[in-house]
């Protein structure tokens, strides 16, 4: 620690005042964010001359509350990621009635998701880009043993006030996930009692509505309500908070329409009831990265094809042998299908005889086809055999 002061939440003085500084070195600013237990200022760190964000807590004095503000520390020091917010520094200083801690951490200048929902929706491709940054780095949180516990639009930090479609989501952060107050590292002493629901209830999981144990699972659903806002601007539970989290233990959420085929049926499995049922959010992530397909879950009487659909197109699935995920036997199998197609037109069509009658024509032979391409050709041959 340096020095004894208690923190400030304003103050005036030039860089060279070290006095007027928090712990004699973060010139504190303007509020950018309030909690029930904290406030973020943006900051000035008079050693590096660089801004910062500076979250301080409420002065406390029992042990189980310092012991949270340190965990938080904790999990914040674990992390490292390109859309995870960065701590810089922590402490904590004299204040009565106790002590009170501070975190310093990267500042990021753009708004919060919430605030650019209050402006109207996104559209599937912004959708999309939050969806995979997010994801990316739940993916990390989950892969160092930490569960979030409450993912929501508030809690999502634009790196700019455009930069949804102002950078490039394959080179540039677009998304910061912040706030790991109530995150829970596995095997860490419950800091909570026992039955009691931690989270914000419009995004709280079955499993956390109903007071039961949550994991990684438990992130994955939040992100699908929070994806399932950005596409319609509102919350995915209509009602009170209390109704909103007890209608989720009966029944998902809706899924909007302009999901469409790619993001839709994603959705519809991160949001679903059964924890289990869910995808990772490293698999969330792979699915919505730019450019990558997403394989689409197809209905019981196709259940022998997968549908894909390129990211970011309007183009309809079209259904594939299961080995046409490779582009290259893709190329073979389209190519050899429009030739069959155009085969099965000649096959199924009519010629005229000489006296007006109607005859059909003899159906053609094709060359023999090994493994699963063949199987395949063979099968789509059968189909438009008169």
């Amino acid at each position: 620690m340096r020095g004894a002061a208690a923190p400030r939440t304003a103050v005036v003085g030039s860089d060279d005042d070290q006095g007027t500084a928090l712990d004699g070195r973060y010139r504190l600013g303007d509020v950018v964010g309030r909690g029930g237990m904290a406030t973020v200022h943006r900051a000035h760190d008079l050693v590096l001359r660089r801004d910062v964000a500076v979250k301080v807590f409420s002065a406390v004095d029992e042990a189980d509350d310092l012991s949270r503000h340190a965990a938080e520390t904790q999990v914040l020091a674990a992390l490292n990621h390109p859309n995870l917010v960065t701590l810089y520094d922590a402490g904590s200083l004299p204040a009565p009635p106790g002590r009170q801690a501070y975190l310093v951490m990267e500042l990021v200048d753009g708004p919060t998701l919430a605030e650019r929902l209050a402006d109207g929706p996104l559209s599937v491709e912004e959708t999309l880009v939050v969806a995979h940054q997010l994801a990316d780095a739940l993916s990390a949180v989950h892969d160092a043993q930490v569960v979030h516990r409450d993912i929501k639009p508030a809690n999502v930090l634009l790196t700019s006030p455009t930069s949804l479609h102002d950078r490039d989501p394959r080179t540039a952060p677009v998304v910061k996930l912040a706030d790991f107050g109530i995150a829970r590292l596995a095997g860490m002493t419950r800091l909570t009692m026992t039955g009691v629901t931690i989270g914000t209830m419009r995004y709280l999981s079955p499993e956390q509505a109903a007071g039961g144990p949550v994991g990684p699972p438990t992130d994955v659903y939040a992100l699908g309500l929070v994806l399932i806002e950005c596409l319609t601007g509102e919350p995915a539970f209509a009602g009170t908070a209390a109704e909103a989290a007890a209608v989720r233990l009966t029944r998902g959420p809706h899924v909007p329409p302009q999901s469409g085929e790619v993001l839709g049926p994603l959705l519809a499995r991160m949001t679903a009831t059964d924890p289990d049922e869910r995808p990772t959010a490293g698999e969330v992530a792979e699915l919505t990265a730019p450019g990558r397909p997403v394989v689409q879950p197809m209905t019981a009487d196709r259940a022998d094809a997968t549908a894909v659909l390129p990211l970011g197109t309007g183009t309809r699935p079209v259904p594939t042998a299961p080995d046409a995920a490779h582009p290259h036997t893709r190329r073979w199998l389209a190519g050899a299908g429009a030739l069959l197609l155009a085969a099965g037109a000649v096959v199924v069509g009519l010629r005229a005889s000489g006296d007006g009658t109607q005859e059909p024509t003899a159906p053609p032979s094709y060359p023999t086809v090994e493994g699963d391409l063949g199987t395949a050709l063979t099968s789509l041959q059968r189909s438009v055999t008169p």
